[in-house]
């Protein structure tokens, strides 16, 4: 079976409370890994055993060479003018741009994302065919649904922020044909592909880094704060650290002119100068109606920064949506051994390694009091257990754990390779083999497990995904 994907999405851990989701692995693995006293054993969602599941055959693999449709990544591009507006307005990449790294064996969009990306010259699509798979899972685990929030027929313009090979885009441009529906993303995805297998969308493809925060002394502090955690504790409140928010704004400057004063932009020191230098934000030429993330754990460095972009660029009455996704409780096993030893190895491994690269992986980054702080009213989460495996009786949930159990097997390689190879654990920096090595064996333990549960051998497991939504006031300045 291939091995592509996004471990941290699966290997995340997350308490059934609002205000304890934890973000970062134990380094006993007893707290995130075992049965938890006052949680509920694995139960199916009753909203996910209503209605006919959708056709099986919905991912198309890849083959062939895709069709031609010129992606705006040009200043000549028409469609980024629908998205700038001066020199203030986010700027939009070329794709001559763009500086791909090569590491053992994948590519990525840069020297920091832990993720692999598509690479088209090498005919490298596997991390794209993992994320097709990935999103119909969303979509069934909601029964059909794209988005959790209350959209109007008369939407105007939505963005997907981070919208990797666009399936969400797309389904949503086809779903309100009156919007203008923006696809950002960091790198070059195969649009041509998912828009030949999903059909036309007139969605407008943008390229962009938005991540204005990752500065050096964050990822130092990380580090030194690393050695002081204990994970099995520490890890499953909002932040892993001091707020980043306090580390940031100690500029020394006078309440007079302190960052905590401005509104629409903070502010950084030049130390050749020691003057006031604006940070840029992302000033979109117009506001959005619905600005949507999923899966975006480990990609920005500062995520108070975030939101405030966010609610700065929505129009009043606009929604925030965020999705992600993580194993939930990993099943102990039977009382004379603990069950897949070599995964939780791993998580624990590539957690540490997540704090090392400056970006630690989880979803505190959902917290609700980071949309709070940033302004936003009616927030909301919706959470659905997802089966790994056909152990649930309802056939729609068997068909479901199929897929799951597909996505967990090709999720572990490149999420632990860039990581663990590059950054490395509390103990040590990895070798190529040595993690493929295990992760080899981790998607054994995993096979193993979820056959057994299948036989009724074992407890069945559940994948947990999270839709948290946010509301900016229709009272609040535009």
């Amino acid at each position: 079976m291939a091995v592509a994907g996004c471990l941290c999405s699966l290997l995340g851990t997350q308490a059934s409370s609002d205000h304890r989701l934890a973000d970062a692995a134990s380094s006993s693995c007893t707290s995130l890994f075992g049965r938890d006293p006052l949680a509920a054993p694995c139960r199916l969602s009753g909203a996910m055993d209503e209605g006919p599941p959708p056709p099986e055959d919905v991912v198309a693999p890849h083959a062939g060479p895709p069709l031609k449709h010129p992606r705006a990544d040009s200043d000549d591009s028409a469609s980024i003018e629908s998205i700038r507006c001066d020199s203030r307005s986010v700027r939009t990449l070329a794709s001559d741009d763009l500086d791909y790294v090569h590491e053992n064996g994948r590519t990525y969009a840069n020297e920091s994302y832990y993720l692999p990306c598509v690479y088209k010259p090498n005919n490298d699509f596997v991390e794209q065919d993992r994320l097709s798979l990935q999103h119909e899972i969303f979509v069934r685990a909601l029964k059909g649904k794209l988005t959790t929030t209350k959209l109007l027929p008369s939407t105007r313009r939505i963005l997907d922020l981070g919208t990797g090979p666009g399936h969400w885009a797309v389904s949503m441009a086809q779903q309100y044909p009156r919007a203008e529906v923006v696809g950002l993303d960091i790198t070059e995805w195969d649009i041509e592909t998912t828009e030949a297998t999903l059909g036309e969308s007139g969605v407008t493809w943008e390229l962009d880094d938005l991540d204005v925060w990752g500065r050096e002394i964050d990822v130092d502090d990380l580090i030194a704060k690393l050695a002081e955690l204990d994970l099995a504790t520490n890890m499953i409140h909002r932040d892993p650290i001091e707020s980043p928010r306090k580390m940031h704004h100690d500029t020394g400057l006078s309440d007079a002119t302190s960052p905590s004063n401005l509104s629409q932009e903070s502010l950084t020191i030049d130390l050749t100068s020691l003057t006031p230098q604006l940070e840029p934000g992302w000033h979109f030429s117009d506001k959005f109606e619905l600005i949507h993330l999923r899966n975006m754990k480990g990609t920005f460095t500062r995520w108070e920064g975030v939101y405030e972009e966010i609610y700065k660029s929505l129009s009043p009455g606009g929604w925030v949506e965020l999705a992600d996704w993580d194993l939930g409780q990993v099943p102990l096993g039977p009382s004379d051994k603990i069950a897949m030893p070599t995964l939780r190895k791993l998580y624990v491994a590539f957690m540490e390694a997540s704090f090392r690269s400056g970006r630690p992986l989880g979803l505190f980054y959902m917290h609700h009091s980071y949309l709070e702080e940033a302004g936003f009213v009616d927030i909301q989460t919706t959470h659905v257990n997802v089966p790994v495996g056909q152990w649930a009786e309802d056939e729609a949930q068997k068909s479901l754990g199929k897929m799951m159990f597909v996505l967990g097997m090709e999720i572990f390689e490149p999420v632990c390779l860039r990581l663990l190879t590059r950054w490395g654990s509390k103990n040590k920096v990895w070798t190529e083999d040595e993690l493929r090595a295990d992760v080899r064996l981790a998607q054994q333990e995993i096979k193993d497990y979820v056959e057994r549960s299948e036989r009724g051998e074992v407890e069945g497991w559940c994948a947990s995904f999270k839709w948290i939504t946010a509301r900016k006031s229709w009272h609040a300045d535009r």
